[in-house]
């Protein structure tokens, strides 16, 4: 073979060699993810508007381009809650800059104890990085019905005493475009809340 012609070849498969050099790298390093509870369909999340820990007005599609967790909770629960508010301060440590492309939602089932005020106390336990919101019950009993989302509370043994909010106990997951992809439960390693944030983050 002539040298004229080699010399283009040997280019030619060094330029195939980094392009699949480079897919191959991008492969291993786009994160992958198989979720334990799976949400099929192409489900788009419900709009609603309500109010957040420091009184203004906030509507989920504001944060459309972000990866959504939606949890509906309420800040006297003395079990699951603490345990899904862990999970999001975990996200906020471990992805650094990236937790302001995630937008981590707490939704109240106690809107007569839960106030702005209560919620932004509350959160700051945690992480500031969570939007946490409340409004009048019947705008949240809306929210909690498009939701699918069980929410009641126990009569307390005395006037003003202390009761406990029976509700549904999932973190609605979804993808930038506000499509549900799955959801995470509070008994789930904080390990695993990372991977699936990240996975959309990645998509």
């Amino acid at each position: 073979m002539k040298m004229k012609y080699l010399i283009p070849l040997v280019a030619a498969v060094v330029a195939l060699a980094v392009v699949g050099a480079f897919l191959a790298l991008q492969a291993l390093s786009t994160p992958s993810y198989t979720p334990s509870i799976e949400i099929a369909g192409n489900q788009k999340l419900e709009d609603f508007t309500l109010i957040d820990q420091y009184e203004r007005e906030f509507r989920l599609f504001s944060v459309k381009g972000k990866v959504v967790l939606l949890y509906f909770s309420y800040t006297n629960c003395p079990d699951v809650c603490p345990l899904v508010m862990s999970k999001y301060a975990y996200l906020a440590e471990k992805l650094g800059p990236d937790i302001d492309k995630v937008a981590m939602i707490l939704v109240t089932t106690d809107p007569e104890r839960d106030s702005p005020e209560v919620l932004r106390e509350y959160v700051e336990r945690y992480t500031p990085k969570i939007i946490a919101l409340t409004g009048p019950r019947e705008v949240l009993e809306k929210v909690w019905y498009d939701y699918g989302i069980a929410a009641k509370a126990e009569k307390p043994q005395e006037e003003g005493g202390q009761y406990f909010v029976a509700h549904t106990a999932l973190v609605i997951v979804a993808d930038k475009n506000m499509v549900m992809r799955f959801a995470f439960t509070p008994e789930m390693p904080p390990e695993e809340y990372l991977q699936g944030v990240k996975y959309l983050l990645s998509q």
